[in-house]
Order: C-alpha cells, then sequence, then structure tokens
C-alpha cells in the first residue's frame, strides 16, 4: 500500500508500483479511495470539488464553507458537517477557515461498519445529511489522524488499523446525531430516530412502548404514527423484530448455549424466549441453529459421482 500524490489512497498491494499479485485475494477498497484533505487557513476564498457516489466528512474548526454558489448560506465552525452521497457540487471556503475534509467512497462506507444490529444502526443515522455542533471536534481529529497515518505508513496490518479507525469515525459522527437527535429531533422523522436509537439501547431490558414515549416526551399513540410512518412497523413490533434479529445473529454466529442467549437478551425464562422466538420465526431456536449449520446436500454434487 503507498499514497498517490498528495491525497491519500486505499491502494492495498504490496508493491511500490501498485501491480497485482495474483497469490492475493483482491483487497476490499481497490479502486476506492479514501481522501484526507487539510483546510488551513487560505489567503482567499477556496473551492473542492464533491463528487457522486462519495459521503464527506467535514471537521470545520473556524471560518465558514457553503454549497454549490458563493450566496448560499454557509455554514460556520466550529461545526461537525457530514453529506450523504449526492448529486456533485463544490464546498466553498472563505478565506481564513481551517477545517478537514474527509472522502469516503461508498463502496468503503458499506464494508467499513459491521454487519451487526449496530453496525445497521450507524448506517441508517449516516444516510442523511447531518449538521452537528462542533464542541467537541478535538476528539475527532485524531482519529482522522490515526487513519491517514494508516493509509500512508503502509506498514503489516495498515488495512485493519485503516478499517477500525474508519469505523471510530463514524461511530463518532453517530453519537453527535444520536446525541442531537434526543435533545432536539421532534419531527415525525426525528421522533422515530429517536425511538430506534433508544432501542439499540434498552431493547434487551424490555422497555414498554410507554417507557419510550416518555423518555422522548410524546404521548403513546403519537410516537406509534411517527415509527409506524418511518420503518412500517407499530413499535412493539419493531423491538420485537430487534430482538429477533439479535437472537438469530447469536444463534448462528455463536455456540452460547440457548438458554444463555435467553438470559442474555433480557428474558428471565428460556422456556418463554423459545416460545417468543419460534412464534415470530416458525421454528424452534434448536432448530433455526440446526438448520443454518447443516451442511449443504452434496449427493448430486460431482464429488459424489463415481
Amino acid at each position: 500500500m503507498h499514497s498517490c500524490g498528495d491525497d491519500l489512497h486505499f491502494c492495498w498491494q504490496s508493491d511500490a508500483t501498485c501491480g497485482t499479485n495474483a497469490a492475493m485475494p483482491p483487497p476490499p477498497f481497490r479502486n476506492a479511495p479514501i481522501r484526507v484533505q487539510r483546510i488551513r487557513s487560505p489567503l482567499t476564498r477556496a473551492a473542492y470539488a464533491l463528487h457522486s457516489g462519495t459521503a464527506y466528512l467535514l471537521v470545520l474548526s473556524a471560518g465558514t464553507v457553503r454549497l454549490g454558489a458563493w450566496n448560499e448560506a454557509g455554514i460556520e465552525g466550529p461545526r461537525l458537517w457530514w453529506r450523504a452521497e449526492a448529486a456533485p457540487t463544490e464546498l466553498l471556503a472563505e478565506a481564513g477557515t481551517r477545517a478537514t475534509l474527509l472522502s469516503i467512497p461508498d463502496l468503503v462506507l458499506a464494508q467499513s461498519l459491521p454487519a451487526a444490529q449496530m453496525g445497521e444502526t450507524v448506517r441508517q443515522a449516516l444516510r442523511q445529511d447531518l449538521s452537528l455542533p462542533g464542541a467537541d471536534n478535538d476528539r475527532m481529529l485524531p482519529l482522522i489522524d490515526g487513519l491517514e497515518a494508516e493509509l500512508s505508513a503502509g506498514e503489516p496490518g495498515a488495512e485493519v488499523a485503516a478499517r477500525y479507525y474508519l469505523a471510530l469515525v463514524l461511530t463518532h459522527v453517530w453519537r453527535r446525531a444520536r446525541t442531537e437527535l434526543l435533545t432536539q429531533g421532534t419531527t415525525a422523522e426525528g421522533l422515530a430516530e429517536r425511538f430506534v436509537l433508544l432501542a439499540t439501547q434498552h431493547a434487551r431490558q424490555h422497555w414498554t412502548v410507554a417507557d419510550y414515549a416518555r423518555a422522548i416526551g410524546v404521548s403513546r399513540d403519537r410516537l406509534g404514527s411517527a415509527v409506524k410512518g418511518a420503518t412500517g412497523f407499530s413499535p412493539q413490533a419493531y423491538l420485537h423484530r430487534h430482538l429477533i434479529r439479535e437472537a438469530s445473529e447469536l444463534l448462528v454466529g455463536t455456540g452460547t448455549p440457548i438458554g444463555t442467549i435467553a438470559f442474555r437478551l433480557g428474558f428471565a425464562d428460556p422456556a418463554y424466549f423459545t416460545r417468543f422466538f419460534s412464534r415470530a420465526v416458525g421454528v424452534s431456536p434448536s432448530r433455526f441453529r440446526a438448520a443454518a449449520k447443516r451442511p449443504p446436500n452434496t449427493e448430486s454434487s460431482y464429488a459424489a459421482w463415481p
């Protein structure tokens, strides 16, 4: 891996000329450059191209930036700004602006978070544009510095380290968005998002829908309408779906005893967990696990021929 030009790229190859190595599997981020650009107090206005198929994170320490045209309303620092993939445009920085711009291709973004429920929660939050107060931007910058160092160093394990740094960056953005939503989100979409974020934390505690409505500060009916409109599920159905998904991942991905899984998911009675799972999925947890781990039928394969 090496850097190509002033911008840093993921180029997961072992030689300095970016040649191919037939013995190695295709690296996940090939042809998908991540770029770290530093905006350091330009003396005049400066423009930075934003491309389609890419998400952007701007850590704005000071100054003002605009999107698309100089007469557009400006974003003033300190600010943490996330732009999900959209039409190409320009980021315009006023003189004296200090910021760090991180560009993340969609391919890299899709591969940088775990497939578990937590990763999906972060992905959902990052599908929308975000503009967040930048009071703690100093916590974000060291993560980007670490990512930049791994992209440029080319040391053993750099790909793994870069993945973790990027996951930390994205998780930090999600945390900031979550805090903002929990304190500011009052629209139907905001209420649904707050419910989803709280469900990630409290589903295993088996909060009632009334508990969620109380925590968010709305009536149960209003919460139900908002969640149904945003997710297609009632709050209760969403919570059950969340628990079933977690149970399925534990049953397939671990050897944890079913009784222990039940307790881990907040069920005081393993027998009740078995009934709950069976009603939702159509088979018991033990049969679900056995079916998931059963090897494919090879009787008609070429290997079975005499």
